[in-house]
């Protein structure tokens, strides 16, 4: 009987160092297990705040967008304006172009008679010297 009892002595202890080598290997795998939690909980942490932060983003594109088309509108407008108010000072710039062409031919024509008046009185000053001098001598004769 002694072998028999030293079988089942033997065969606990195998079964316990079995037993020990599982549990080592449970504990490994709930430790792998635990650290894979950890690890899912922090990507989901993570892709929550990307998808908060995408989120942020696309509102911020959409706001800037609509924006840059207030502004298109007012620059279409504006531009509008400003080939208006072009148009008109190139026509006034036309009539007062014009009006200066008009006063300066008036001051043309004005020009040649003061030196057709002028040219006149040198000849009737050269006229009257003549006269003068021709008058002198008769009366000197």
């Amino acid at each position: 009987m002694e072998k028999g009892a030293d079988g089942v002595k033997q065969n606990l202890r195998l079964k316990k160092a079995v037993v020990g080598k599982r549990d080592d290997q449970l504990q490994e795998l709930d430790r792998i297990a635990k650290m894979l939690v950890r690890r899912d909980f922090a990507l989901m942490e993570t892709k929550e705040k990307r998808e908060a932060e995408l989120k942020e983003l696309k509102e911020t594109k959409l706001a800037l967008e609509k924006a840059k088309f207030g502004l298109e509108v007012k620059v279409a407008e504006r531009t509008r304006k400003l080939d208006i108010l072009a148009r008109g000072l190139e026509e006034q710039v036309e009539e007062r172009t014009a009006e200066l062409k008009e006063k300066i031919n008036e001051l043309q024509k004005i020009n040649n008679l003061m030196v057709g008046r002028e040219l006149k009185m040198a000849e009737l000053k050269v006229e009257i010297r003549e006269l003068k001098e021709e008058l002198q001598t008769l009366k000197a004769s």
